[in-house]
């Protein structure tokens, strides 16, 4: 298994940490993203909710957003495996004047210290596709959440995500290699449905997405300049390997011939 820097955000270098910490801020203000996050906080009147936990929060992207939520009067509670993320949504949240509505507590998702049913609504905001056993998260999750209330599993379908290259004869080995150096289970929204009924859930609401961009990437231009360190990181790619894809796709990108897509999915579940 490839070393998804997500999946050991605990473990990896300050520079490769600072890069996704930029990855997630960055996707965070892009109006497309932030409207598949409203939707589901619309769906599960996360305005209304008194308790919500964020799990896998990272910088507190959602969080922040829960917490500015007009109406909304309760806490946010952000729990994420790396302290240095954890901090910076501390300070980021603190920055938004959103301090008193939320709180950020570096922790592990499969064992959560916190009481059954404590919860209205949890949030595994693109979690789920980093974790070894997606299921344990889910149970957890619907151990916190109080009966009646909502857990909401938003992430990329990976398997589906593509970056054109230069030469389309390894755009597969190319997209199969990005694919694993950035996730562990590029499949796992395909396979939520049957997730949540062997926990005992059904899906209550279900978002289908698709970002695909094609000339000049804004969505996916993080995700240019990150993944070269990201390919060796994970021990995917050899450094030469990693620079040449880089220098592609950072070409197709200024000049406007760059194409990316992927699909992204929401479920709300209700705990009955």
């Amino acid at each position: 298994m490839a070393d998804d820097p997500y999946r050991i955000a605990d473990q990896v270098d300050a520079n490769m940490l600072e890069m996704m910490a930029s990855r997630l801020e960055e996707r965070g203000r892009d109006a497309q993203f932030l409207q598949m996050i409203d939707d589901y906080l619309d769906a599960v009147h996360a305005s209304e909710a008194k308790q919500v936990l964020d799990l896998g929060c990272g910088t507190g992207v959602v969080a922040r957003r829960i917490a500015a939520l007009q109406g909304f009067e309760g806490i946010v509670t952000g729990i994420d495996l790396s302290p240095q993320l954890i901090a910076k949504a501390h300070d980021l949240a603190a920055a938004e004047g959103l301090r008193d509505k939320t709180t950020f507590s570096a922790g592990d998702v499969r064992g959560l210290g916190f009481k059954e049913g404590q919860f209205d609504v949890t949030v595994m905001h693109t979690l789920v596709s980093h974790l070894d056993d997606p299921a344990d998260a889910l149970r957890e999750a619907t151990r916190v959440t109080r009966t009646g209330g909502a857990i909401v599993v938003f992430d990329g379908d990976y398997a589906s995500s593509t970056l054109e290259t230069a030469d389309p004869d390894r755009a597969a080995e190319i997209d199969n290699a990005m694919i694993e150096a950035t996730v562990t289970q590029p499949r796992v929204m395909r396979r939520l449905p049957r997730l949540a009924k062997a926990v005992g859930f059904s899906v209550e609401r279900f978002f289908p997405y698709l970002i695909a961009e094609a000339g000049t990437p804004k969505f996916f231009a993080g995700l240019v300049t990150t993944i070269g360190p990201m390919l060796v990181s994970s021990g995917v790619s050899s450094e030469e390997e990693a620079a040449a894809i880089a220098k592609d796709l950072k070409t197709a990108a200024d000049e406007g011939t760059f194409f990316g897509a992927c699909n992204y999915y929401g479920y709300v579940l209700r705990k009955s």
